[in-house]
């Protein structure tokens, strides 16, 4: 703002300002712009009756802007692979006198032999790769981020001394409520992987960059998943679902179910979790078991499944009214049902980007690239019932009716 106008040559200027920024949709940017000048004007000595009526008109605007302002579209990075292969191109003097370059990224060793005869002949774009999961747990899980190594939650017990509220009669005692609390600490643990990158792999980026989102990227992924699912807990694997899950019990149900299949032991699960007061969201099962289920008729050739239903609009399939994931982590012959949004993921580091020169990569004109995550998950341990995990076979001989 010019020192030497006048305060009504600063009302003008003010509102041309509001003009220009309200021309098209404000952005949370043009607000703080509005705001500074605001604050120029509110620190001149001289202000004339109409100036301090403008400055609370000013003051209003802003705030009303403010509830309308947009943030501005954000820069596209790009893909992990681009981000390294750009950072390597840009530092690759520094890759040559031994430095290492460190890249960080928000995402989410080809060590093997690299043979062939490419000079002589015609390179097919691409890479065949082996086929791997689709991570499927993740996206169901309640997903948050944690700034420390550890992450900790309150946990209330329940002893013999904790009781609940009661009738009482005139004149007797009233019942104490005394809840008792614990704190509870998980720790966050690393996943990391890397892979070696030939100087020829270098010289076609497209390659490199599509073998680094395919191979760290998914390793370092798939490997999470496996653990967010079948992880021991023990340091340094992440704490499984499966693992901390409720056995199976048939409770009412043992001996009481005629010709019982999977979609009968699902409902008692289901039964099971509602009974200690849950509401189960997910089945996950490995795809042989259910296509297993789906496949099963009777001996007129008519399906059985009538628990089952797939959307013909959407695909979702789903038993007994819940989701069915299918995945590959889940063992053969195991199932498991609960809550899925009781199970919990905070990520300490998103996926974390490396590349240098290891030992002797520079005379054997290798890079290598480095990826690495680190996570803590977790089910707090008033949550297990929440989930219910079994064997098929034998939580259908446990409810089979003789």
């Amino acid at each position: 703002m010019e020192s030497n106008l006048t305060p009504e040559q600063v009302v003008d200027k003010i509102n041309n300002l509001f003009a220009e920024k309200t021309a098209g949709m404000p952005t949370h940017d043009d607000v703080n712009a509005l705001k500074s000048e605001i604050e120029l004007l509110k620190g001149m000595e001289k202000k004339s009756s109409e100036m301090e009526l403008a400055l609370a008109k000013f003051e209003g605007r802003i705030e009303a802007m403010s509830e309308k302002a947009v943030s501005p579209v954000a820069e596209n990075i790009g893909s992990v692979g681009e981000q390294v292969t750009k950072g390597y191109m840009n530092q690759i003097d520094a890759l040559k006198s031994g430095k290492t370059i460190n890249l960080e990224t928000k995402v989410t060793t080809i060590n093997g032999d690299y043979t062939g005869n490419v000079a002589l002949s015609t390179l097919e774009s691409g890479v065949n790769h082996v086929a791997r999961q689709v991570a499927k747990i993740r996206p169901l899980m309640n997903v948050g981020r944690t700034a420390s190594k550890f992450v900790t939650y309150i946990q209330e017990l329940q002893d013999q001394y904790y009781g609940g509220a009661d009738n009482v009669a005139e004149g007797g005692a009233k019942p104490e409520i005394e809840p008792k609390y614990q704190e509870v600490s998980k720790e966050v643990v690393k996943i990391a992987g890397f892979i070696k990158v030939s100087k020829e792999m270098l010289e076609d980026l497209a390659f490199v960059q599509n073998e680094i989102n395919f191979q760290l990227m998914s390793g370092v992924e798939l490997q999470m998943e496996n653990q967010l699912l079948n992880g021991s807990g023990v340091a340094p694997n992440l704490s499984g679902i499966y693992t901390t899950a409720t056995n199976f019990v048939a409770g009412i149900f043992a001996t009481n179910v005629i010709l019982p299949n999977l979609s009968d032991v699902i409902q008692c699960a289901i039964a099971q979790i509602q009974g200690a007061k849950h509401e189960a969201t997910h089945v996950i099962l490995h795809p042989s078991d259910y296509a297993t289920l789906v496949m099963q008729k009777t001996s007129a050739g008519e399906y059985t499944y009538g628990a089952v239903s797939l959307n013909g609009l959407t695909g979702a399939i789903s038993i007994c009214g819940l989701p069915v994931v299918t995945t590959t982590f889940m063992p053969v012959g195991k199932f498991l049902v609960g809550d899925m949004t009781k199970a919990n993921l905070r990520l300490r580091e998103d996926m974390n980007i490396q590349v240098g020169y290891v030992n002797d990569d520079f005379t054997k004109n290798l890079v290598t690239i480095l990826c690495e995550a680190r996570a803590v998950s977790f089910v707090k341990a008033n949550d297990f019932t929440a989930f219910v995990k079994g064997d098929i076979a034998t939580s259908i001989t446990a409810i089979k009716k003789p």
